[in-house]
């Protein structure tokens, strides 16, 4: 049916996701297949459809429109909204969906995050292989009838579900400041702030698929200078940066000084184990050991998963987990159907603050508890063969004499005064390097070691 496709499209088939660099990796050719695909791989009757701000995203969400139609599904189009907005549609609908973005990518990407109903994602395993493969053969099947697109906004049902039960109390007292980026937090944010007595200053409100004023992850450090700037004024209680669309969240205290995403986890893990003892928890071996030894110390159970949100998604429904938090700003919730809210992180930050400031902490000291840990920030090494340069570098580590190795999800190591992991990258060619100990200076050492050898292996 299809000649062949332009786009190099197996580039952007990652294991949780497809993205790539628009047109060179996914364009609106191989965006109108994947739909038919999906439509046709399982087969569905409606498809939800939603898409971010990016310069690309108007044109691959009218490919995907024509694509699910031609396959005879009709579709919901929930237009503009946030990711997570999406997973709501998707879980309380029961129906399956897609949102084109590139989340936290460089402005010249995009991609499609595509779940099953209840907002079960895609991974290479279920579901994008399969895809993958009849674009490779490139016959779809013909409908009796097309389907037809049917505009619909769930933003106000959205909203009434993640505000529910929220007592207001306390919260005028509050001054916050907020660095959306020119994402879809200035999407996201109003529908908090039209119910909430909030002050909140939102820096960067424009949605702008260019990115004019900073990147799209908000927990680089590079990403953080004009929230920091603002918070130096003294005027606000705490702030925090959203990614692209809006599934990442970042905080920094009152000084304006970043804080680990581990302690964030912990203290919402603090939260909910004084409400619900014993409970599970996940993490991963990127996340600052200060979260897993919080979970042990409050009485709840901590369990491991892979790095990435479809595992940590999937591990948590395996294992019934109330709450999962990852190093990248992902935060993940039982009652957010298993899937990463940055609007229920804010919640339980708030209902946290709000009990600490009673005490008269700040928020620095209020979290002084949870960032007893420095964490060097992650490098990604590209290298020609994974598995030989994550052996390779395991026997260099080997040979620095660990207290402790354990093999999962790559290769953590423990030194006494600095521990750390070295693991594949899952979207590229690449190893992942992350080191964390007592001091910064220990931890930042190591890892440049171990940088500069993955460096020397790929020179020879």
């Amino acid at each position: 049916m299809q000649d062949r496709l332009k786009a190099d499209y197996h580039a952007a088939f990652k294991q949780a996701d497809i993205r790539g660099v628009y047109p060179k990796e996914i364009d609106d050719e191989v965006v109108y297949f994947v739909a038919r695909a999906f439509v046709d791989e399982y087969p569905f009757k409606k498809v939800i459809v939603a898409r971010d701000m990016r310069l690309s995203s108007p044109a691959l969400h009218r490919a995907f429109l024509q694509g699910a139609t031609d396959a005879g599904a009709d579709v919901i189009d929930m237009g503009m909204v946030h990711t997570p907005a999406l997973y709501f549609a998707s879980a309380t609908l029961n129906l399956p969906g897609v949102v084109i973005t590139a989340s936290h990518s460089p402005k010249n990407h995009n991609g499609l995050k595509l779940v099953l109903p209840q907002a079960i994602p895609l991974t290479e395993e279920h579901g994008l292989k399969a895809i993958r493969r009849r674009l490779d053969k490139g016959v779809y099947q013909e409908p009796v009838k097309k389907g037809k697109v049917t505009v619909k906004n769930l933003l106000p049902a959205y909203q009434k579900f993640v505000l529910r039960g929220i007592k207001s109390t306390g919260l005028s007292q509050l001054s916050l400041v907020a660095d959306v980026g020119n994402g879809m937090g200035a999407v996201l944010l109003p529908l908090l702030t039209a119910k909430l007595p909030l002050s909140l200053e939102t820096l960067f409100p424009e949605l702008d698929g260019n990115f004019p004023n900073r990147g799209s992850d908000p927990t680089l450090k590079k990403n953080h200078q004009d929230l920091a700037q603002a918070l130096k004024t003294g005027k606000y209680d705490f702030g925090f940066g959203l990614d692209g669309d809006s599934d990442r969240i970042a905080f920094l205290d009152e000084t304006g000084k970043f804080v680990n995403c581990a302690a964030i986890g912990a203290l919402i893990a603090t939260y909910i184990l004084e409400q619900k003892p014993g409970e599970r928890f996940v993490y991963t071996n990127l996340t600052s050991r200060v979260y897993e030894e919080t979970i042990k110390a409050k009485g709840g159970v901590a369990v491991p998963a892979r790095v990435g949100h479809a595992f940590i998604k999937e591990t948590m429904r395996q294992r019934d987990a109330v709450f999962g938090c990852e190093h990248s700003g992902h935060f993940y919730f039982k009652d957010y159907f298993y899937t990463d809210s940055v609007t229920l992180t804010l919640r339980y930050v708030l209902l946290s603050y709000l009990k600490a400031k009673k005490q008269g902490l700040t928020f620095s000291k209020m979290l002084a508890p949870y960032t007893k840990y420095q964490q060097s920030q992650d490098v990604i090494v590209p290298v020609a063969d994974r598995p030989r340069a994550l052996k390779l570098t395991e026997d260099f580590l080997r040979t620095k004499k660990p207290l402790k190795v354990k093999r999962f999800d790559g290769v953590w190591f423990d030194f006494g005064e600095v521990w750390g992991t070295v693991k594949v990258s899952v979207t590229e060619p690449a190893l992942k390097i992350m080191f964390e100990g007592y001091k910064a200076a220990a931890a930042n050492k190591l890892q440049a070691e171990v940088v500069a050898f993955v460096k020397r292996l790929e020179a020879r």
